[in-house]
């Protein structure tokens, strides 16, 4: 399968396509250069270790700040931001094609339109319809940084919210937040974090298969690995720490306190 927009060549939805034989996703990957492709990726800090640069993506020739799938992001940015009405009209026949190649192989197919960047797709129209109402059965899923998208209505897609430390009035959203959330962490994923059981994000893409009210714990890649704006959590260094501490703290207490109460009873 050719395509401009779309690509089934992803790492992660391979692992997913692996793991779950019978989902297949096309993503689509912008370039985040502008907040008209992430509206937060100043306030969540997230610009400088955002995925984009995650592996071949950042990839660079000595001397060099671009390479060919930069460059290709580019374009298809460049199309979406300047020739939206044949962005759409494209992005709407590639998934056609999709759909069409997925049914020949008896595949379900499932859409990842915010590979590297964060579209309010629920607002952009294609002849008077979202993607999600031209393709209503098929599953859509996305990660987003913008706690205020209202999305439950649309059945057919599924967000899970990133989360950053680096600002605190975005942080606080946390405990507004009615669905998932995804934490990158440098190092060893914890058990719980802030109260939520944490699970592995990184075995599978397939964001809408995951359990309710769970972290997504996801790998710090490429620049991510180096951040501390807050965007990624350093385990030693993160609230997770604090809860394991002061609960192990509460544990001792107890034991001191279960075992004052029967040397009283010698």
């Amino acid at each position: 399968m050719s395509y401009k927009l779309l690509t089934t060549n992803n790492p992660k939805t391979i692992k997913g396509f692996k793991k779950y034989n019978n989902i297949l996703t096309a993503i689509m990957h912008l370039r985040p250069v502008s907040t008209k492709i992430c509206p937060f990726q100043d306030i969540a800090s997230c610009k400088t270790a955002c995925l984009n640069t995650a592996g071949r993506g950042g990839i660079f020739k000595k001397g060099e700040n671009t390479n060919r799938i930069q460059d290709a992001r580019q374009r298809r940015t460049d199309m979406y931001l300047e020739d939206y009405d044949n962005f759409m009209e494209l992005l709407h026949t590639e998934m056609t094609r999709f759909i069409n190649y997925c049914n020949k192989k008896d595949i379900t197919p499932a859409f990842r339109l915010n590979g590297t960047s964060d579209i309010q797709w629920e607002h952009k129209l294609y002849k008077g319809k979202t993607m999600f109402e031209h393709f209503p059965d098929i599953q859509f899923y996305d990660y987003t940084k913008i706690p205020t998208r209202k999305v439950s209505h649309i059945k057919n897609y599924h967000l899970t919210w990133s989360y950053s430390e680096a600002n605190a009035k975005y942080t606080a959203w946390y405990d507004k937040i009615a669905y998932n959330i995804a934490v990158v962490f440098n190092g060893a994923f914890p058990i719980y974090f802030k109260g939520r059981e944490v699970v592995d994000g990184d075995e599978t893409d397939l964001r809408f298969l995951d359990k309710d009210n769970v972290i997504v714990g996801l790998k710090a890649k490429g620049k991510a690995r180096h951040d501390m704006s807050g965007f990624v959590i350093h385990v030693w260094f993160s609230h997770t720490c604090v809860e394991v501490w002061t609960d192990l703290k509460q544990q001792s207490h107890n034991l001191q306190t279960d075992f004052a109460s029967i040397l009283s009873c010698l």
